[in-house]
């Protein structure tokens, strides 16, 4: 029999729960699309996606060591089932000539934002994503203004997508157990999408540059041409960064960059 042991830096915490993983599987209808799976582990998640009849699953899978599972679920479907072994902060979304990806994933905790962030440049490539994150993560995603786990990292995400947090995942679902609670999460790419990704990305590291300060504070280098225009766009630039909404930044970043 094949042993395998799950390696800490690869931050690889396997879902075990059926219950929860085929509640991952009916949060969308995968019939006849496209799906792909990041770090697909052992694949039992792998597995009950490919019952739902996809037209193809392409999982993604760093640890090499994995190819021999892979390979047995890949030999029962041949057709279905495409396994790259690559970082998937290697991997070249551009590859794949579909628009319409649907992506689901069980993220490492150490790279879930970075990844998340990363596909926001492909954001006209998706049709879904639906992936399980540390709960602090989510909370992240889905702050509404004003919330303090509300910053930069929110107010990107929410211009490409519409972030609904499902449920959360409690610790014993996983083999090894996680220290954290984990949250599943749902993206669905927004229709309109007419704003510079990099004039909006600096336009925020400026306005959170310090969080605890006014606004005003964070834009002091600009000129007084440039605080009026602001001024005259109904953004208050006496309030902090937290307190300004996504619609406010995307203005903003017309006005400062």
């Amino acid at each position: 029999m094949y042993k395998f042991s799950q390696k800490k830096s690869l931050g690889q915490h396997f879902l075990k729960n059926n219950e929860v993983l085929n509640r991952i599987s009916k949060l969308e209808n995968f019939e006849h699309k496209l799906i792909l799976e990041i770090g697909p582990g052992k694949g039992a998640l792998t597995k009950i996606l490919l019952k739902q009849n996809p037209k193809k699953i392409i999982a993604v899978e760093k640890d090499k060591e994995l190819a021999l599972i892979l390979k047995n679920i890949q030999d029962e479907y041949p057709e279905k089932l495409e396994v790259i072994f690559q970082d998937a902060l290697k991997f070249d979304l551009g590859k794949i000539k579909s628009n319409k990806i649907n992506l689901v994933a069980n993220l490492p905790y150490n790279i879930a934002t970075t990844l998340i962030i990363k596909w926001l440049l492909f954001v006209k490539k998706f049709e879904s994503i639906l992936v399980m994150v540390q709960k602090e993560v989510a909370e992240r995603l889905t702050a509404e203004v004003s919330d303090k786990y509300y910053g930069r990292t929110s107010v990107l995400v929410q211009l490409h997508f519409t972030v609904e947090k499902v449920f959360d995942v409690s610790p014993e679902n996983f083999y090894p157990k996680p220290k954290v609670i984990s949250s599943f999460i749902k993206l669905l790419p927004k229709k309109e999408l007419n704003f510079n990704y990099n004039n909006v990305d600096e336009t925020l590291k400026i306005c959170f540059s310090q969080r605890r300060k006014k606004l005003k504070n964070n834009i002091k280098n600009f000129n007084s041409e440039v605080e009026k225009k602001i001024s005259e766009s109904g953004v208050n630039i006496d309030l902090r960064p937290q307190d300004i909404t996504v619609d406010e930044y995307l203005s903003l970043s017309k006005l400062l960059i």
